[in-house]
């Protein structure tokens, strides 16, 4: 069950003011710039679309207070402070887990609302219970990836290439591992941080334990340079990566060296089933009057589902009472997404069966797509 905690005074007037005024204002907090600003603004589009098609809420302007954290925790917590500063209803926010637990620390104390558009570290939502999240976790897809290196890709021993400053890597390739080892596995983790570009000395690690299976965690701001150099040392085995590969960065600063790179990340219309589909379909056609289909992605249907579900907390709750808010999002079951069915009741705010999907980056010359290959779960 999800923690009561105190809502402070002063962010109950500040949101009631939100109403008084004719309006509601909701933050949002991206990596508009910076090494991940890619996926950040693929995320705002789909926010900005969800916004157009549901523009007030019990009477009220919808206002969009948007902030680039420049793709740092640094960033994400001039951010947060700033919502609290203006009097936000809520915020959406952020892509990455190491920007959204920072900011998570500044709401939850503040009793402002906060749903995570793609922070997957189960440590996000336990700052407390002012704090949501659209994916599902690390645990749950670090389970998944060892199971498919595993049981579909026939490896036995894999190497994982671990951002060690970054949380979100940090946590997924510990999920990975605890399962692929558990699976018989044998694995070892090379370390790099963000912004490396020489790959060698991991390289030469590699080359001493000869895996025939690489599992990567980190983004695509390195993934450009690392993959090439795997590449050009001979290294012909199968590359996993996780989410954070679902991002223009890898293809196009890579290359031809990711053709055949798949990755688990966010259920697509294609991926979905059912009802589900058709709405993440029908939600694609809107996305495409504003923006380039090559703009969209999961990510962008959970920046969609992340206000669609405030939208809905605050028609449930009938006031911006962060508190009320809080409790109506709580209390949120099989609510019709665009990334699919979101449950919270009986959850810590991360949604309970989420969908994920198994993609591949395919090259033909110079020119790339990507493949949905398949729906994947836990067996």
């Amino acid at each position: 069950m999800r923690r009561i905690a105190v809502t402070l005074a002063f962010a109950l007037t500040l949101g009631g003011l939100a109403l008084a005024q004719g309006t509601i204002k909701i933050g949002v907090f991206l990596e508009l710039s910076g090494r991940m600003a890619v996926t950040g603004n693929d995320t705002l589009y789909g926010v900005r679309v969800a916004n157009e098609q549901q523009p007030t809420v019990n009477g009220a302007t919808v206002e969009l207070s948007v902030c680039d954290n420049a793709s740092t925790p640094e960033g994400s917590v001039v951010c947060a402070n700033r919502f609290v500063d203006e009097g936000v209803v809520a915020v959406i926010g952020s892509y990455s887990s190491s920007h959204s637990i920072p900011a998570a620390g500044v709401l939850q104390p503040a009793g402002v609302v906060m749903v995570s558009t793609g922070s997957t570290n189960p440590a996000t939502t336990q700052v407390g219970d002012y704090i949501f999240r659209i994916p599902y976790t690390d645990q749950f897809q670090g389970a998944v990836a060892a199971q498919y290196a595993h049981n579909d890709a026939g490896a036995s021993s894999v190497a994982i290439f671990r951002q060690q400053d970054d949380d979100y890597s940090v946590g997924l390739s510990g999920f990975f591992k605890d399962a692929f080892e558990a699976l018989g596995g044998r694995t070892t983790v090379l370390d790099f941080t963000a912004n490396t570009v020489d790959f060698s000395a991991q390289i030469n690690n590699l080359r001493s334990f000869n895996p025939d299976f690489i599992y990567y965690t980190g983004f695509c701001a390195e993934a450009a340079s690392l993959v090439p150099q795997l590449r050009q040392q001979g290294f012909t085995q199968s590359i996993l990566g996780g989410d954070a590969s679902d991002d223009t960065q890898c293809p196009d600063g890579g290359g031809a060296a990711f053709d055949g790179f798949t990755f688990t990340s966010f259920g697509e219309p294609e991926v979905l089933t059912g009802a589900a589909a058709e709405r993440a379909a029908e939600f694609r056609t809107a996305f495409e009057k504003s923006y380039t289909l090559d703009h969209f992605t999961g990510f962008t249907l959970s920046g969609a589902d992340a206000y669609k579900v405030l939208v809905q907390a605050i028609t449930d709750a009938g006031s911006t009472d962060h508190a009320a808010i809080r409790d109506a999002l709580a209390n949120l079951q099989d609510f019709p997404g665009v990334s699919g069915d979101i449950t919270y009741v009986g959850t810590d705010g991360t949604p309970a069966n989420r969908v994920m999907g198994l993609y591949a980056y395919q090259f033909s010359g110079n020119s790339w797509t990507k493949a949905v290959l398949k729906g994947i779960s836990l067996e």
